[in-house]
């Protein structure tokens, strides 16, 4: 476990911004001060306090509450005796004011002020005789609100406190638990915290006592499954209803329980202007045409409403909800079979299954392992078996999800169901051969179905997934005239795919995903693969075609869901629209904790790719990390292949080479059976961080072979990295495969290898630069080498001036990268150089490889030339010994 910090005296994390504005209102002459306005647990006290501190901690400090308030002066009975007869105002006014100049007087909830202190306090402020540091919390409507005058007469500031910022949330997980936070993480902590800082901080320290979150290799993850986490930290996210009337907390209450209220049921029972009332406060809204129904608005809070309600009052409730003659829609039908469970009430199994289907399909999967809890699986019909098989895969019960899906074949009677349930186990197997179910059994489905002649499309079992009226979705699996040998021919293409990591016919996937008479299922894996394909063969706009038809036409769920997040951030990043990819991750499916948990990786993993491709590898490093765990944790195993590659080059770059090794093990021991997205690409990353740490000969020898497989295959996306990778870190160039590929395909590395080309092809320095001038923040190592290319290859003789930044990249060296630099140019050894400085081998490589980089050199002897190139000069220890030497 990772070592976790105490929280005796937490950081006011994100409110540096905040503490210098209160600071600074002290000694505004204009000013008498603050005003600091904030929902209760926004920090407003622990603000004070701290200015309070740095002022010496001597100042008066008052603090209002609700008992005092109804008293005279009540807020001074810490500094004047309130019981001591006469001349009260001006002994208070003496306690105050005191031998200071202008004091400052710190006033705590100054909406709980009792009006004669208030008055007493404005008017010393106003005079100039003090200055004032209040908090107070958010008013509603005409509600009191203390110091009004001075802030309209605008010589009190007023300062609102907001939530924390996403960065600053990271930085208050990480600093109290000391690891790397995984996106998964950072999503349920703001979901339950708000990013409030009081209830963040409780609900980190109930995460650090319980342990909560896990440590895996430094990271941060979620278990997706712990229940008892979304129900125990919803006591550290509470909802302040004080506000509220009790009509309103009964109309709200009520509305959260049964997911929807008919407008007439809330008006027979009384409560419709209290709910009126919530709609305006946006709480609550109201939806509908013929017939209109509150709903509620979905937040934090909203589990704790339905948890903590009386049984008694809760009952009371579900019954008048129950007998009342409304069409609810499916989510609340899911809702209110939930809220009868909770209370006791007998419910019909088969309604409890449709809630079950519901809440799967929906994505509230922790809602779907409740409501299913108490019901057996041999109940269940071959379509549900096959639903529950999904949700257990997808929150990474994956032995028993097949074992499920085992069930599932031997009561399946239609040719549509065997085939998405091969999808499902293609997608999660990770052996040729699993405990519950091999490729044969698939096929012995079929046979066993055209044996009894039977389809289930037909029985009432598979009817309860047809699309009706009031439901949002059609038969996942059942298809239109799917006969046994299209059946047969689809199994074969899967298992085809398996066998050869995806590397198929894209026109073929391209078809059949096109082809409505096949099963939506079928038709989502392999539209995925034809888009991963696509990117493999350079052809951006064919993959954004089939990954939009994806998400216009065929349901996405569970692990399809993570897989199109993948591809759709991957498209957007080659398109050049990195702000678009960012925001393509950041669109939450669900708030359940373990949907959240499944999604993480995936987050993670393309975060990295952002951060490489804008040159932040500190930022990469992390985000690959926290992918790769949560990815493994989570086992998803199709994607973990494609986020170790990154992994593995990402911490070859940062010199992390222990790291890299670590994940060049995991690589290899990655079962090379089931799908795999993207795994060629992967292999790319991982042959070319090997080769950079060791100069592996075997590992040239494999990426220049699959150079050529690319070649052969078309697949010039992928030529194009492996090409843009060997000019990066090798200095590589061939002028004329870097013009024929350039227009060969779309992305950044078609982009690159083509200006360089095209530029190397005319002799035209001047273009040279300006590639190196693009990428010089991104990918410094590209722009020293163009640099190079126009001064010396190029001979340039100065028809075209070189710019300053131009000419030396603005390349700086730590001390100890300068110290490192008189050794090598030495020509010490790694270890030599270890045992000089006192530090690791791995220490120094890592060094080693990150001057490099900086430098835009693959092999110590061009350091001293880089050098010389850039004006750098070594220092310290290692430049005096080479002196005297």
């Amino acid at each position: 476990m990772t070592r976790q910090r105490a929280f005796s005296r937490p950081p006011l994390f994100g409110r540096a911004g905040e503490l210098r504005i209160m600071e600074e209102s002290l000694t505004d002459s204009s000013m008498v001060g603050i005003l600091v306005e904030g929902d209760v647990g926004m920090g407003k006290t622990r603000l004070a306090e701290e200015v309070h501190r740095r002022r010496g901690g001597k100042e008066h400090w008052l603090r209002a509450d609700r008992v005092l308030r109804e008293i005279p002066f009540g807020v001074f009975g810490m500094i004047v005796d309130l019981d001591e007869p006469g001349g009260l105002p001006g002994r208070v006014i003496s306690a105050v004011t005191g031998d200071d100049a202008v004091p400052v007087v710190y006033v705590d909830d100054a909406h709980h002020l009792d009006e004669y202190s208030l008055r007493m306090l404005t008017q010393l402020a106003a005079a100039g005789t003090i200055r004032l540091v209040a908090t107070t919390g958010h008013s509603v409507g005409d509600e009191f609100w203390p110091f009004a005058d001075l802030v309209d007469e605008q010589v009190l500031a007023q300062m609102v406190l907001e939530p924390l910022t996403p960065e600053d949330l990271r930085t208050a997980v990480e600093y109290s638990f000391g690891g790397i936070a995984a996106q998964g993480v950072l999503d349920i902590v703001d979901f339950h915290s708000g990013r409030n800082p009081g209830q963040l901080l409780e609900l980190l320290e109930y995460c650090r006592r319980k342990n909560r979150l896990l440590s895996r290799n430094g990271v941060l993850v979620l278990d997706g499954l712990d229940t008892d986490f979304d129900a125990r930290a919803r006591d550290f996210a509470r909802i302040d209803l004080d506000q509220y009337s009790m009509a309103e907390k009964d109309a709200l209450e009520l509305v959260i329980m049964a997911g929807e209220i008919d407008i007439d049921l809330m008006l027979s029972i009384g409560l419709g202007s209290a709910a009126d009332r919530l709609v305006d406060v946006d709480e609550l809204r109201i939806l509908g045409d013929t017939t209109r129904v509150y709903v509620a608005r979905e937040h934090h809070a909203s589990e704790t409403i339905r948890y903590s309600a009386p049984i008694g009052r809760s009952r009371k409730w579900y019954g008048i909800v129950r007998d009342y003659p409304d069409h609810p829609s499916r989510r609340s039908r899911m809702l209110r079979t939930e809220w009868a469970l909770e209370c006791g009430v007998a419910v019909d199994e088969r309604q409890v299954i449709e809630a079950a289907m519901i809440a799967i399909e929906i994505g509230d999967w922790h809602r779907a392992l409740r409501i299913m809890s108490d019901v057996r699986a041999d109940r269940l019909s071959a379509p549900e078996l096959y639903e529950l098989a999904c949700l257990y895969c997808n929150v990474g019960q994956v032995a028993l999800g097949l074992d499920l899906l085992a069930h599932c074949l031997h009561k399946a009677c239609c040719p549509g169901l065997v085939v998405a349930a091969a999808v499902l186990w293609a997608n999660r197997k990770v052996s040729h051969r699993t405990v519950a179910l091999e490729a044969s059994d698939f096929t012995a489905a079929l046979d066993r179905i055209a044996a009894h002649e039977r389809d289930c499309c037909t029985e009432e079992s598979c009817r309860l997934n047809e699309k009706s009226p009031d439901q949002e979705t059609t038969r996942r699996f059942a298809a239109e005239s799917l006969d046994d040998a299209t059946a047969r021919t689809l199994l074969q293409m899967l298992e085809s795919v398996v066998g050869t990591h995806g590397q198929q016919d894209g026109d073929l996937l391209r078809q059949q995903a096109l082809d409505a008479s096949l099963p939506d299922v079928y038709r989502m894996g392999v539209a995925l693969l034809c888009a991963s394909l696509d990117l493999e063969q350079g052809r951006i706009g064919r993959a954004d075609e089939v990954l939009t038809l994806v998400k216009r036409e065929l349901p996405t769920v569970g692990m399809g869901t993570v897989v199109l997040r993948m591809l759709d951030a991957r498209v957007l990043l080659e398109q050049g629209d990195v702000n678009a990819a960012r925001r393509s991750l950041q669109m939450p499916q669900s708030n359940d904790i373990a949907h959240i948990a499944s999604q993480s990786g995936t987050s993670d993993m393309m975060a990295a790719e952002i951060s490489l491709l804008e040159g932040n590898l500190d930022a990469a490093l992390r985000s690959a990390r926290a992918g790769v765990e949560a990815l493994d944790h989570w086992k998803q195993f199709s994607l973990l292949a494609a986020a170790l590659g990154v992994a593995q080059y990402v911490s070859t770059l940062s010199g992390e080479t222990d790291l890299a090794e670590d994940f060049d093990v995991r690589f290899a021991r990655l079962a090379r059976s089931g799908l795999q997205i993207e795994s060629r690409r992967a292999l790319v990353f991982t042959l070319i961080s090997r080769w950079l740490r060791t100069s592996d000969p075997e590992s040239e020898r494999q990426l220049r072979q699959l150079l050529d497989d690319a070649e052969r295959d078309q697949a010039y996306g992928l030529s194009a990295q492996i090409r843009f990778l060997l000019f990066r870190h090798l200095g590589e160039v061939d002028v004329e495969q870097m013009r024929r590929l350039s227009g060969l395909g779309e992305g950044p590395a078609f982009r690159t290898l083509g200006a360089v080309g095209e530029a190397l092809w005319k002799k035209d320095a001047a273009a040279l630069l300006r590639i190196a001038d693009a990428e010089r923040s991104s990918a410094p190592d590209v722009a020293a080498r163009c640099v190079q290319m126009a001064k010396d290859r190029l001979h340039h003789r100065g028809s075209v001036p070189f710019s300053r930044g131009s000419n030396d990249l603005s390349v700086e060296l730590t001390e100890r990268e300068r110290e490192i630099c008189g050794f090598l140019v030495r020509g010490m050894s790694n270890a030599e150089i270890a045992e000089r400085l006192g530090a690791a081998v791995r220490t120094v490589e890592g060094h080693a490889y990150r001057l490099y980089q900086k430098l835009g050199v693959t092999r110590r002897h061009q350091v001293a030339e880089a050098l010389a190139r850039l004006n750098i000069e070594a220092v310290g220890a290692a430049k005096q010994e080479s002196e005297n030497s």
